[in-house]
């Protein structure tokens, strides 16, 4: 595995402008009030009509509620990849963040939701793709980081556009875009 000199564990990023400021991080540690919220979140018509995750994702979080303990939560969040809750202000968690390995060596996909669609539109998603891509960039060695957006999600792809991924590949239900890392350090 490459480390491409990184030696970086830091995953705050904040951005402001005349209109908005936002500031997003991620944190690992997921308890109950997490599970609970992203079962709210994932009963939301308007969270999930973007999202490609199985149509009973919210009973399944609330079978992990059921069955595991707590300290086991991020185990069983973290089974295929890494998992994040995406935080604002004072630690309100309002979102998550997927980083899952693809078939492609050094490759990774991320999946990204703000789940507090009042926060729309102020820069958090923007901010939660940047804390991301410097884990999985600085963090987990990859060389390159893809999104699968649909191409009815106007506001997901000027995210990922604003974040430096080039589109790649148009399909019907889906657009493919890639960063790499030499794309991420410049």
């Amino acid at each position: 595995m490459r480390t491409h000199g990184r030696a970086f564990k830091y995953f705050y990023c904040e951005v402001s402008d005349m209109k908005k400021a936002a500031s997003a991080f991620l944190r690992m540690e997921i308890c109950h009030a997490d599970i609970t919220r992203m079962i709210r979140w994932m009963r939301n018509p308007n969270v999930t009509k973007y999202l490609n995750e199985a149509p009973d994702v919210a009973q399944s979080l609330e079978q992990l509620v059921r069955s595991v303990p707590e300290p086991m939560y991020q185990y069983h969040l973290c089974r295929t990849g890494h998992f994040f809750m995406v935080c604002h202000q004072e630690n309100e968690r309002v979102g998550f963040v997927k980083l899952l390995p693809t078939a492609m060596e050094g490759a990774y996909k991320i999946v990204y939701v703000i789940g507090v669609d009042a926060l729309w539109g102020h820069g958090l998603g923007q901010q939660a793709v940047r804390s991301a891509l410097s884990k999985a960039f600085l963090h987990l060695c990859a060389d390159r980081v893809v999104a699968k957006v649909m191409p009815q999600n106007l506001r997901s792809i000027r995210c990922v556009r604003a974040c430096g991924f080039q589109q790649m590949a148009e399909m019907p239900r889906l657009v493919r875009f890639e960063i790499t890392f030499d794309a991420y350090c410049q």
